[in-house]
């Protein structure tokens, strides 16, 4: 006979496979620093390219009044401040990447943490019968 017990915890744990267990088993094959770096590195690579497509954008757009004040422009002074901008686009998108990867993966550990006590409570009640 079905104990409704089991059946209501195992419901649980295929809902939890369905849903996020594949996800999950992806994150917890690194470990905490590996994911939150190798993602953050993404991150900043993502923005190095969005940040040179915005200045291209940028240059296409005031391309005339760029070529025009090319001679009478201190060239050392804008590259200093395009490399401003860049390095705080960088840094924050590092830093909200660090706070969003950081997160994940510690939600990701409880999620994997209770499946785990869901499959001891499941292995406990076998051993029961």
């Amino acid at each position: 006979m079905l104990d409704e017990e089991r059946v209501i915890l195992m419901t649980k744990m295929a809902a939890y496979s369905a849903r996020n267990g594949r996800k999950n088993d992806a994150m917890n094959a690194y470990f905490r620093g590996d994911y939150v770096g190798f993602n953050v590195l993404k991150s900043i690579i993502s923005a190095t390219i969005c940040y040179c497509i915005i200045v291209a954008a940028y240059l296409i757009y005031d391309f005339e009044d760029v070529i025009q004040n090319l001679y009478n422009t201190d060239l050392l002074a804008t590259g200093k401040q395009f490399l401003l901008y860049y390095i705080i686009m960088i840094v924050a998108y590092a830093v909200i990447s660090y706070i969003v990867y950081s997160y994940r993966y510690s939600k990701m550990r409880k999620e994997l943490k209770g499946y785990y006590n869901n499959l001891r409570k499941l292995s406990k009640m076998y051993e029961k019968e």
